[in-house]
């Protein structure tokens, strides 16, 4: 969830993706003094990741059947 060293997506792999893949949407654009490395296609915008949020919240499962996720989460 765009954890900042918590994601495998860094540049070596978006290089990786340039020679192995093809997928253009996700390779490294050039920038007159930079790289940009574009938003993949799985990353949630900040209301989409709210409703996921809400939704891991609001889970409620029986006894001994899995742990609580509600402690878990944490809406900032």
């Amino acid at each position: 969830m765009d954890v900042k060293g918590k994601t495998k997506d860094n540049i070596k792999a978006r290089l990786d993706v340039t020679l192995f893949c093809n997928r253009k949407n996700m390779e490294l654009v050039c920038d007159e003094s930079r790289i940009v490395k574009p938003k993949a296609s799985f990353v949630l915008e900040k209301n989409a990741q709210l409703l996921v949020y809400k939704w891991l919240k609001s889970l409620c499962f029986p006894d001994g059947h899995a742990s609580n996720i509600t402690r878990l989460v944490n809406m900032e």
